[in-house]
């Protein structure tokens, strides 16, 4: 009888143990913090004329690409986003440009959560005030011409930031956990220069950081945006150093060139040299609304 008892206490210690184990295992914990950045995309086209777009009307919009969290996916890409427009200012005569604003407001988590979010998007329309004063002065006559009515495309890329510290289920951890060995299969990494931007009142350049290995070549050009190729712009290189076994270039490129093929939002660009045939490249977000 009491060989019997103590097996039974054994047998109940274990499960309780196994137990622990699984739930150490699988309900796993993670906090997603407060003003945690979140790239948003829009799902429809936006036309600030006319009635195509009311004020409050609510946007179809999209998380862009995962939102993650010490190696955690805690918000998935294509999590719905309910986002709408906040300010609607109709386009005028005399050039005066329409502006439109989308505020995003709340999105989902990977164990079902609704995340609130604050901020979004604010795009002006093209202005044409200049060329209304200029005909006005030259020929003295009513001012009929109108400004460009505020207009963002689907797939226009904006970022918003999460409301507060949410504590986020992750379930499987070994499931839902990523590690990012990108920067692995290339030679070759880069990086906007902000603070060199921020730091100049009228900015005419953007500068970028590079890295590649000391034996490659250090000629660059940005040959694809937003995943679509464009005419190669080439880097201008304007110095070069050896750092920890790798070569560090500072290059730049006129920001006026590539507004003509950025679209409106955030863009991604690729920064690539190609040597023996072989094109290696560096992908990056360029966090600038356009």
């Amino acid at each position: 009888m009491r060989s019997t008892r103590v097996n039974n206490i054994a047998s109940s210690i274990v499960s309780i143990c196994l137990l622990f184990q699984f739930q150490v295992a699988y309900a796993t914990s993670v906090q997603l913090p407060t003003e945690t950045r979140v790239y948003i995309e829009t799902k429809q086209a936006l036309i600030g004329k006319g009635d195509q777009v009311t004020e409050g009307q609510f946007v179809n919009a999209a998380v862009w690409r995962d939102v993650v969290v010490n190696g955690n996916v805690l918000i998935a890409a294509g999590a719905p986003v309910i986002a709408k427009v906040d300010t609607l200012k109709k386009r005028q005569i005399a050039g005066v440009k329409g502006e439109m604003s989308i505020g995003a407001y709340e999105t989902v988590s990977v164990d079902g959560q609704k995340i609130q979010l604050s901020g979004g998007y604010h795009k002006e329309g093209k202005s044409r005030m200049a060329l209304s004063i200029t005909l006005g002065v030259l020929f003295i006559l009513p001012i009929f011409i109108p400004g460009k009515a505020a207009e963002l495309p689907t797939g226009t890329i904006f970022d918003a930031y999460v409301d507060n510290n949410w504590n986020v289920e992750l379930g499987d951890a070994r499931v839902a956990r990523k590690v990012d060995l990108s920067y692995m299969s290339s030679d070759l990494s880069a990086e906007l220069l902000y603070a060199k931007l921020e730091a100049q009142e009228k900015p005419e350049f953007f500068e970028f950081e590079i890295r590649t290995a000391e034996s490659a070549l250090t000629e660059f050009v940005i040959n694809r945006v937003n995943d679509k190729p464009i005419s190669p712009v080439e880097l201008k290189n304007i110095s070069e150093r050896n750092e920890d076994g790798e070569r560090v270039i500072n290059a730049q490129v006129k920001i006026k060139t590539l507004l003509k093929v950025f679209a409106k939002g955030i863009n991604t660009i690729e920064i690539a040299s190609e040597q023996g045939g072989q094109r290696t490249a560096a992908k990056l977000i360029v966090d600038i609304q356009i």
